[in-house]
């Protein structure tokens, strides 16, 4: 019986649907299209391609390549793992603006339980954190699961130590699979054990020292000097232990080799004494060498190159006699690391008897005074290089002042970092710092802890030094040498520091209150997603990060200040007659100050306040402030305040002593050249005095302190907002941000979150209210918040949206028109403005697995999209309401410029900056554009089904090749394909056809009775014989007709040189007949039930 043929049109007014089984997939859908565009309703466009934004006028070392671009205004701007350029469009060239590390620093309080730790060790075995500690003498560990964060082992003594007397000094190793514990007793006496991680997890072994037991008995290896200073270090199948030998008087090795065989008291110097009276150092390079440096008694240090099998390669050679450098006493703690294996970086924290004084009259730098002497200003860094090929030593340097060593050096990504402490009273912070001298990270903001291996002083123990339980007493923290900084990942290293925990009071009299110190445990996180967090506030670029920085279209540098001045110190001048009169209480204090090149004028929390009471009518009061050291920033102001005699309001004075009346002089300029105060004499009278600017807190306004680290940044209610911090269920928000002033935070601008549906992962506001997303759930947060003085505050508590949805990716959160587009652990949703949500991205819901690195609005193209990690982006055109896939898309980092989409492409080849273009290739590679059908049967599943044939319309744009592929009856193998080479089809011209211009060779062709000859229009003429064979019109008979199902696939096909558009597509019709009956199934497989 003849079938009834049915014309049956396919539409092109859809997008791919993923969600639906294929198989029962309604008629006319599409389970993937690829490169498609939807520029017009019913017609499928190619995509545009791209072409590469070269990295001209950007260095050439190994960590300059892209990982990111962001945008300031109209600006392009280029983010790699070092330095942050900006793109001049007239001369084709990008311009370094400055340092930028894409590092977070995660936190973790591993104890505080109202008892002191000192000498803290961090290592690192399959998958779990080994912290060790002092503690009352006691030698302890905790082991914490990397993956859960849960406790193995918490706050429990090491086994097996018999100590004579309380353990003095420890470290800790992870070799050949074990953890090996180091220690000396009250007798000076090194020992050592070693825990087998595995067994003890496994439960093979107990908890226990000795035989059949997780620990080993402990060993002894030697008795050591007075400084008892050790280090160990492994790599190359060798671990060594370096050590100053007390029967010796100089340094020794012990090596245990693969087998765990131990050699001892070896001495690879010889007749040549190395002694670590003072510091030492041990690690292992990249290619297996023992970099050994020491610093004796005198100020000397030096270095030493091993082998793996303790032999000496090279040194002792001096690095630097720290005595010769101006102010130097001695090097207290040294540290080394090398990012290419020759290239020696030298750490040496240099201990100064005297802080530095810079008389701002005479430009003169002298020793200060006792009185001037405090913890942070009595030590800094310097480095020095060392060339292992050469033996060449470099010039030392100061990195930076105020700041002790923390850590070991460590390597990422071919820049050497190290960790460093600041220890104030009111703003003791962790800081981790390139050899380069810039701060990229804070840690425990406010809350650090001590400097190692110095001697300490607080400001209200004006009788010298301190060490909590006694005045005067010559305390140090000591330690026999650094914590390691070891790896989990290429990206990831653990960081352990103290954290300021319970507040007593001081005994003997002392009046002053100080913490115990706790144990924090950090991972420093280097894997760029931070890079896509940049927000636009106040005319500047905000970028999130370890370092909150800010980009003002001329440099980039930290926000804000990383804190105030320490102190002021004070004392009244000479002469009988002046402004300074006889009993009365001057008071000061200090801000420092900057202006960023929008006029924004930023200013740092206010100084404690010093007085100074007069003794008789003086001319002058000398005032001692310190710079700011720790500063990305150039032409930062120091300004002083100071109130009236026995006033309480504080007003600006700048007068010194080229200027005896009132503020018409320079301010003072901050210098961070190897001084630690300025010394400023104030000679402004009473009378000048209070006509001059008040201080920016009079009248209550809230101080600014410095932002804390973060990952996440928004902007809402003229706030910035920040999160993502160190404690990861808390948010910071600025200051209402006002007319030309710099943004400003306070300690009191904070929300702390339930924990309901975990840490915060995305930040985004969103008409009158801030969205809050966390992993497993949504808030949102609406109101003014608080004015600047503090008080009014109409935040509401964060309401909740979702207990059960919640966002994965933060750098896939974008607002659009619609709402807020998000990827959850679910897929793509969409929060509407009216906080409906919305399962957006049901249609693409096969690529939830999918990492998306950056989401992005492209307004022109109506489209939003999808950056991911993975090679597709996922591009949803929100005017039409259709989704599709861009292949090639292997991409970290995506902006929108005006009408310009740019990404970081991953490659073969390595990171590339690519812009879309008119073109329709991807630097040089074809966009082939390719759509798939469902199983289709309009009579549906499982019905018999004739297809005869299929009809294709479209346009032609440049040659290609046209591949249809055909599947049958459920199984998804394509039996059977067709290529059409377009290009002949459409450039063979018939008798009499129009003369026209060919896209893919630019000529103009004309044929007898062209009517446009060669001159006229060659794209409309119409000639003797017809029409343009630019008609795109194909038929395709099909060879297998008869079945139940079937499935097509359509693509265009491109090689070298055919880079155009290819075609536009804008039907496909079937023509089909049904039986209406079932489809006839092999009789193997009917059953009777």
């Amino acid at each position: 019986m003849s079938l009834k043929k049915n014309n049956l049109p396919l539409s092109l007014n859809q997008g791919i649907n993923t969600k639906i089984d294929p198989k029962q997939l309604p008629f006319g859908q599409f389970s993937h299209i690829e490169n498609v565009k939807f520029d017009k309703e019913g017609e499928y466009n190619k995509r545009n391609g791209y072409t590469e934004i070269k990295g001209v006028g950007i260095g050439t070392t190994n960590n300059q390549p892209i990982i990111g671009v962001s945008q300031f205004k109209d600006q392009l701007l280029w983010l790699s793992r070092d330095q942050i350029y900006s793109y001049s469009k007239s001369s084709d060239v990008w311009q370094n603006e400055g340092s930028y590390d894409a590092v977070v620093p995660m936190s973790q309080t591993i104890l505080s339980n109202g008892k002191e730790q000192t000498q803290l060790q961090i290592s690192y075995l399959n998958g779990y954190r080994i912290l060790g500690w002092l503690e009352s003498g006691k030698y302890k560990i905790s082991i914490v699961d990397e993956e859960t964060g849960s406790y193995v082992v918490s706050d429990t003594e090491v086994p097996g130590i018999t100590a004579s007397g309380s353990v003095a000094y420890i470290r800790m190793q992870v070799y050949n699979g074990l953890v090996w514990f180091f220690w000396t007793d009250g007798s000076r006496v090194l020992k050592y054990n070693n825990f087998n991680l595995g067994s003890y997890l496994t439960r093979e072994l107990p908890f226990e020292a000795g035989t059949a037991k997780a620990f080993t008995s402990e060993s002894t290896l030697a008795t050591l000097a007075t400084d008892q200073r050790f280090d160990v270090a492994a790599g190359n199948n060798s671990m060594m232990l370096a050590y100053y030998d007390s029967s010796a008087s100089e340094l020794r090795l012990a090596r245990w080799d693969i087998l765990n065989v131990i050699s001892t008291n070896l001495d690879p110097w010889g007749s040549t004494a190395v002694t670590p009276h003072d510091a030492i150092d041990f690690h292992v390079d990249g290619e297996g060498k023992f970099i050994l440096i020491t610093s004796n008694g005198s100020g000397v240090v030096k270095i030493s190159v091993l082998g793996s099998d303790g032999s000496l390669a090279a040194g002792p050679t001096t690095i630097k006699d720290v005595t010769t450098i101006t102010g130097g006493h001695s090097c207290r703690a040294v540290t080394s690391s090398t990012a290419d294996n020759d290239t020696i970086t030298v750490f040496m924290q240099v201990y100064q008897t005297s802080p530095r004084l810079y008389t701002i009259s005479t430009g003169t730098n002298t020793n200060g005074g006792a009185a001037l002497k405090y913890t942070w200003n009595l030590v800094y860094i310097a480095t020095a290089t060392y060339q292992f090929s050469t033996g060449t030593v470099g010039t030392t340097s100061v990195m930076a002042r105020g700041v002790g060593l923390a850590s070991k050096a460590f390597v990422q990504d071919e820049t050497v970092y190290v960790n460093v402490i600041r220890e104030t009273e009111l703003h003791a912070t962790y800081y981790t710092m390139k050899s380069d001298g810039s701060v990229q990270a804070k840690i425990s903001q406010g809350q650090g802890g001590s400097i190692l291996n110095t001697t300490r002083k607080r400001a209200d123990d004006s009788t010298g030094f301190y060490n909590h339980s006694a005045t005067n007493a010559n305390a140090v923290y000591t330690i026999p040498s650094l914590s390691d900084v070891p790896s989990i990942s290429a990206t990831k290293f653990l960081f352990t520091s103290k954290v300021q925990g319970k507040i007593i009071s001081g005994t003997q009299g002392v009046t002053s209150y100080f913490t115990l110190y706790g144990v924090n445990s950090s991972v420093l996180d280097f894997d760029n997603k931070v890079v896509n967090q940049t927000v636009d506030m106040q005319n500047n670029l905000n970028i999130a990060g370890g370092q909150l920085k800010c980009y003002d279209g001329n440099v980039l540098v930290e926000q804000g200040f990383n804190y105030p001045p320490n102190t002021v110190v004070v004392a009244q001048g000479t002469g009988s007659t002046g402004p300074f009169e006889s009993t009365k209480i001057y008071n000061y204090v200090a801000v420092y100050s900057w202006t960023d090149i929008q006029g924004n004028v930023f200013k740092s929390a206010v100084s404690p306040q010093a007085s100074v009471t007069c003794t008789a009518n003086v001319t002058s009061v000398s005032v001692n402030i310190p710079p700011l050291d720790l500063t990305q920033k150039s032409d930062v102001y120091v300004e002083l305040y100071r109130t009236e005699g026995n006033g309480t309001v504080f007003y600006k004075t700048m007068g010194d002593n080229t200027d005896l009346l009132d503020q018409t002089s320079k301010p003072i300029v901050n210098t961070t050249d190897g001084v630690d105060y300025l010394l400023f004499t104030d000679k402004t009278s009473d009378a000048k005095l209070i006509a001059n600017e008040l201080i920016y807190t009079e009248g209550g306004e809230v101080e600014n302190v410095s932002p804390p680290s973060n990952s996440l940044i928004a902007t809402f209610k003229n706030r910035l907002f920040l999160a993502g911090l160190e404690n990861k269920l808390e948010l910071k928000y600025s200051k209402i941000v006002e007319e030309n002033t710099g943004i400003g935070f306070n300690d009191t601008f904070r929300i702390v979150m339930t924990g309901l549906g975990g840490d915060i992962t995305a930040l985004k506001g969103m008409d009158d209210k801030l969205i809050i997303f966390k992993r497993n759930a949504i808030f949102f947060l609406s109101g003014d918040g608080p004015n600047n003085i503090g008080e009014q505050n109409t935040f509401i508590e964060p309401q909740l949206v979702s207990s059960d949805i919640g966002c994965v990716e933060a750098n896939s959160v974008v607002l659009t028109p619609q709402g807020l587009f998000f990827k959850s652990n679910k897929g793509i949703y969409l929060l509407e403005r009216s906080l409906v949500l919305k399962y957006i991205g049901f249609p693409v819901d096969d690529f939830n697995n999918l990492n998306i690195t950056k989401a992005d609005i492209f307004a022109k193209d109506n489209e939003v999209r999808f950056l991911t990690s993975d090679g597709f982006c996922l591009v949803y055109n929100y005017f039409r309401g259709f989704w599709s896939l861009y292949d090639n898309h292997k991409g970290v980092s995506s902006v929108v410029v005006g009408d310009d989409y740019y990404y970081v492409h991953v490659g073969p080849e390595g990171n590339k900056l690519y812009k879309q273009s008119s073109e329709f290739d991807d630097a040089g590679v074809p966009v082939n554009m390719s759509v798939e059908t469902g199983w289709i049967n309009p009579a549906g599943a499982q019905s018999a089904l004739r297809i005869y044939r299929m009809l294709i319309l479209g346009d032609y744009f440049s040659p290609h090749r046209l591949k249809v592929s055909v599947a049958y009856n459920y199984d998804d193998t394509y039996s059977q394909t067709k290529i059409v080479d377009v290009a002949d089809q459409t450039e063979i011209f018939r008798y009499g056809d129009p003369g026209r211009r060919l896209e893919s060779t630019g000529l103009k062709k004309g044929y007898y009775g062209d009517p446009g000859g060669t001159t006229g229009d060659y794209t409309t003429a119409i000639a003797y014989g017809g029409k343009d064979v630019m008609q795109y019109q194909y038929r395709l008979d099909f060879v297998k007709q008869k079945c139940e199902s079937f499935k097509i696939k359509i693509e265009t096909v491109q090689g070298a040189g055919e880079l155009g558009r290819g075609i536009n597509l804008s039907q496909i019709m079937f023509v089909l007949g049904s039986k209406g009956t079932d489809y006839k199934i092999k009789q193997s497989r009917v059953f009777s039930v």
